[in-house]
């Protein structure tokens, strides 16, 4: 009999396992074949997140890249800007590893079982019974309590209960591990690099992170696509990492084609999911649609969701029925991040729309004029209500952004006539 079982050993369910009362039995399951062997995230974590993870857990220890500026590349490659600020807005992680030691480090009343996934449940309705098989062992059932479901936007706990949303729209990330050194800008080593790709390849842009792995010097390098087009990924990100070489951005040490690491996920876009929680059933992270990773650090929503369940459900489990619908109000005190998660969807749609390289250069050059503040506004806009228009809507842009409307308008009646074509 366990109180909790928590389905996925990651970020928002390892933080849950951590801060569940020591009172409760807590089974935490995973597919993989330990924590942290492969980690689906760029790692990416703000200030503030930074904060959230020190409350319970040494985490500058896997800090490898304190990073203070950030560097927007054109779509033509050439030109870029780069905008910083005082002390680290954000920080690159040893992401495997940090998985890794959530995991090693869990208190006594937690058991984790890799190699082990989530089969079904006895009853949608309130299930009391779950169905597990650990590889190489026949299935198991188990007694429980409580279900979370903090595995992934393809939620296996969410598919289960008829009752949870669950996420449908997606992006489909593609990243892959270097050793070897960033060569643009004047500090790549703290910088963050955001390539506009426009038409090279449209979905969200691609990232170019400086990090350590092994003590070696090394950088992780990324694009994400609309699922439709997640087939010509690999290819796209051979011509980006051919292009950036070729260029001098980076240089790679070893054979081009043979990255240290490699990893495809699905990043869901949608926002928050409508119903997270039916009867003794919650979804978290990811699986709630806790991610807005569009102004980077899609990570917080994980640590933060565990950690304000790990208060709730004890509550639900001693009576309290309606504890559970305080999620969303209990995370937003922790710097509005429910705000951000709806401006995000604006965000998510104007950037959807944009389909030229002339639309994509006209918005870098409105943003290029800003780039002194950019970064201010940009920076924990999650954690501090700020909002990137801000930046933008200005009088002395007026010209620029009437430029960069027409040329939005004309790629919005295409996105419009191939969706209705699509759609017909």
């Amino acid at each position: 009999m366990y109180d909790v079982l928590i389905v996925g050993a990651s970020f928002s369910g390892l933080t849950l396992a951590h801060h569940l009362p020591k009172s409760l039995k807590v089974l935490i399951i995973d597919a993989k074949p330990e924590a942290g062997s492969t980690v689906e995230s760029t790692g990416l974590i703000t200030s503030r997140t930074r904060a959230e993870f020190s409350s319970f857990f040494p985490i500058d220890q896997f800090i490898t890249n304190p990073i203070s500026a950030i560097a927007v590349v054109a779509p033509n490659f050439d030109d870029m800007f780069v905008s910083e600020v005082a002390t680290p807005w954000i920080y690159q992680t040893d992401t495997k590893a940090l998985v890794k030691a959530l995991a090693d480090r869990l208190p006594s009343n937690v058991t984790f079982k890799p190699k082990t996934v989530f089969l079904k449940v006895d009853n949608a309705h309130r299930p009391s019974k779950a169905v597990i098989r650990t590889q190489g062992s026949e299935e198991e059932t188990i007694d429980i309590a409580f279900l979370v479901g903090a595995d992934g936007g393809h939620s296996k706990v969410a598919l289960s209960i008829p009752t949870l949303s669950k996420n449908k729209r997606f992006l489909f990330g593609y990243e892959q591990v270097f050793f070897g050194d960033v060569l643009r800008g004047p500090r790549p080593d703290e910088t963050i690099y955001h390539y506009w790709f426009g038409e090279f390849s449209l979905g969200y842009g691609g990232w170019l992170s400086p990090t350590i792995v092994d003590g070696r010097k090394a950088f992780r390098i990324g694009l994400a696509k609309l699922m439709r087009d997640r087939g010509d990924a690999k290819q796209l990100m051979e011509s980006f990492v051919k292009k950036l070489v070729e260029r001098g951005d980076i240089k790679i040490e070893g054979d081009i084609a043979k990255p240290g690491y490699v990893f495809g996920s699905h990043i869901p876009l949608g926002g928050i999911r409508k119903t997270i929680t039916h009867q003794n059933v919650l979804l978290i992270g990811d699986a709630a649609g806790f991610c807005g990773a569009f102004a980077a650090d899609g990570i917080k929503g994980s640590v933060i969701s565990g950690k304000e369940a790990a208060i709730l459900i004890p509550q639900f489990l001693r009576g309290k029925v309606d504890a559970l619908d305080q999620l969303r109000a209990r995370m937003d005190t922790h710097g509005g991040i429910m705000g951000y998660y709806r401006r995000q969807l604006g965000y998510r749609w104007i950037w959807d729309v944009m389909r030229n390289n002339r639309t994509f250069r006209a918005m870098y050059d409105i943003i290029a004029a800003e780039h002194e503040t950019f970064l201010e506004q940009f920076c924990d806009s999650k954690d501090k209500h700020r909002s990137l228009a801000r930046t933008v809507l200005k009088w002395r842009h007026t010209w620029r952004l009437v430029r960069y409307s027409a040329f939005w308008a004309t790629d919005a009646i295409d996105y419009v006539v191939r969706r209705g074509w699509k759609n017909g």
